[in-house]
């Protein structure tokens, strides 16, 4: 079979055909330049962005006949060898098969000879985390004091599980992703080369799903190759990769700006029964979400977007839903991500996503919500959602504010009280949102009513029922002006505690607020419980005066109501 595959036939061959390594690029030419070469290096990166290409043409520059050089001319039998990878000087290993104690003693045993034809021998180890710990600790020695003439050069994917002990003996280079511009750029050039009619668009969209990785890329254009179409667009590489249609994903970020659970959940399923993948759809969703992101929050998002064909669409799109919002979208949707690469439900996790996703509430200023309050209107939303705190307001597409309304009559001159709840953040993990309450129409109520004590009291017990339970037994003795007085029969000093509590007092006055519509003060008047229902808790208790001063005894009787009748001191 003679065909070449792309990603071999377009491998670099000089330190100037090497994308997106510049910092690794210019070091080892200089080293080359200057001969201070290291005996040892450790090349450590992501898969396909360069690692053992570098190497091999590291080996060239070091036993070029016109070198050492940091142009290796390609052309000489050393170079060409090397290119081919028939050179007796150069031996590649790969670690995951040669990884035992053994073949790390034969390394060490044939270091000693001299190189055949090169000037240098040099040792490529691939996948070098692969190896034993005693492989690692047979290397030790040759690997700090090799002979003169040999070179060590190991590339891993994993530099996490290479020991220290090693790494220490090595010159260390990080390679780094390769970015979606260097990528686009060196497929257009492959295509170009190779009578390839790829659109623009397409081959953006190879490059975004590379996912950094250059041999990735070259071998997914090399996939689109094969097609045979005169000219491959955006459509062809979504069908050949298995990409969903963008379509999908706007019928998705449609049902979550209108809040309509049922018409996302259906774009799933549709989605779904198309063939495609919950994991390649919540990962195109995520991507989707970013690209409207980028369109408002950046002026010039084209280079940093990798897949928008119709930014007239996108822009459309991105205008209904405020960055805010766009935001806490994307990290659902990345939490969901997380969660799909190890559920065996996958699709339950996407569909739970995207349920939070539309019964999302949408984010407001709270200062453009004071601003808004204080000029007697409503506030603006961050985005084009309609924001509501969930419930009835959820699901009529309830408006950025939930007012409560109270008759004119409960505060004299019309004054009522309004509160605004706003959503401010998405609590972590969960569905429901945090929310900031503010009161307006805070000035003092007139006369209170007694007669609507009660409903303050079942405000306050939906808030704090234990609270409640205290006040179950308090009369509302009179309301004068914006005091109400409340009498409490049980006087017990337990009692007085937890209703003049600071923290109780204040849930008791806005709740009170909420009700007469301004701000209401509390007084109570204490007094004993009636005899015959206490006898029934208590007892009747007979202690001496010596055991009545006994502060623990003391608190118990306060705490039930007891008092000390006819106690005395018996004389033996």
């Amino acid at each position: 079979m003679s065909y070449l595959v792309l990603a071999r036939k377009w491998r670099p061959e000089s330190f100037s055909d090497v994308v997106g390594q510049k910092h690794v690029v210019l070091t080892l030419e200089a080293a080359v330049r200057t001969e201070r070469t290291a005996h040892a290096y450790l090349f450590a990166g992501p898969r396909g962005v360069g690692k053992t290409t570098i190497a091999r043409i590291l080996a060239k520059a070091l036993n070029c006949e016109k070198g050492p050089t940091a142009e290796p001319c390609g052309e000489c039998l050393s170079c060409r060898e090397i290119a081919s990878g028939k050179s007796l000087d150069v031996i590649e290993i790969d670690g995951a098969s040669n990884r035992k104690i053994e073949d790390a003693r034969g390394i060490r045993e044939t270091v000693q000879y001299a190189p055949l034809s090169g000037r240098m021998k040099i040792y490529i180890i691939d996948e070098a985390h692969m190896l034993t710990r005693e492989a690692f600790n047979a290397l030790l020695k040759t690997l700090e004091e090799p002979p003169p003439h040999v070179v060590f050069i190991m590339a891993t994917t994993e530099p996490g599980k290479i020991p220290e002990t090693i790494v220490s003996r090595c010159q260390r280079f990080d390679f780094h992703r390769i970015s979606s511009t260097e990528i686009g750029a060196r497929l257009s050039q492959i295509s170009g080369a190779e009578g390839l009619d790829i659109e623009e668009g397409a081959l953006k969209l190879v490059a975004s799903r590379a996912d950094g990785s250059m041999r990735d890329a070259v071998s997914l254009l090399d996939q689109l190759a094969s097609v045979g179409a005169d000219s491959v667009t955006v459509d062809d590489v979504a069908r050949v990769l298995g990409i969903p249609d963008i379509e999908v994903f706007f019928s998705l970020s449609d049902g979550i700006a209108s809040h309509d659970t049922s018409a996302t959940l259906s774009a799933l399923e549709a989605a779904m029964d198309a063939g495609f993948d919950a994991r390649d759809l919540v990962d195109g969703l995520v991507e989707h979400l970013r690209n409207l992101l980028l369109l408002q929050a950046t002026p010039s998002p084209e280079r940093l977007v990798g897949r928008i064909a119709d930014y007239e669409k996108h822009e459309g799109a991105s205008s209904t839903i405020g960055e805010e919002d766009l935001v806490r979208l994307l990290r659902i949707g990345i939490e969901a991500q997380a969660s799909v690469k190890w559920s065996t439900q996958p699709a339950l996790i996407v569909e739970l996503a995207l349920v939070r996703m539309a019964r999302l509430t949408s984010s407001v200023d709270i200062a453009d919500v004071l601003k808004a309050f204080a000029d007697g209107g409503s506030p603006a939303r961050s985005g084009g959602t309609t924001g509501s705190t969930g419930g009835e307001a959820g699901r009529t597409g309830g408006g950025n504010l939930k007012k409560s309304a109270k008759p004119a009559g409960f505060a004299p001159g019309g004054v009522t009280s309004s509160s605004a709840t706003v959503a401010v953040a998405e609590a972590g993990g969960g569905a429901t949102s945090a929310a900031a309450t503010v009161a307006v129409g805070d000035a003092p109520a007139g006369d209170v009513e007694p007669a609507l004590w009660p409903d303050v009291l079942e405000e306050i017990r939906r808030q704090k029922p234990a609270l409640a339970a205290f006040l179950n037994e308090a009369v509302p003795a009179a309301g004068e002006g914006a005091v109400l007085e409340l009498a409490v029969p049980n006087g017990s000093r337990f009692h007085k505690d937890q209703l003049k509590d600071r923290g109780n007092m204040r849930l008791m006055e806005r709740a009170a607020g909420e009700i007469f519509g301004g701000r209401v003060k509390f007084a109570f008047t204490f007094g004993d419980a009636p005899q015959e229902r206490n006898s029934s808790r208590r007892g009747e208790v007979s202690i001496s005066e010596e055991t009545a001063e006994d502060p623990v005894v003391r608190k118990v009787l306060d705490m039930f109501g007891g008092e000390i009748r006819g106690a005395r001191r018996e004389e033996q």
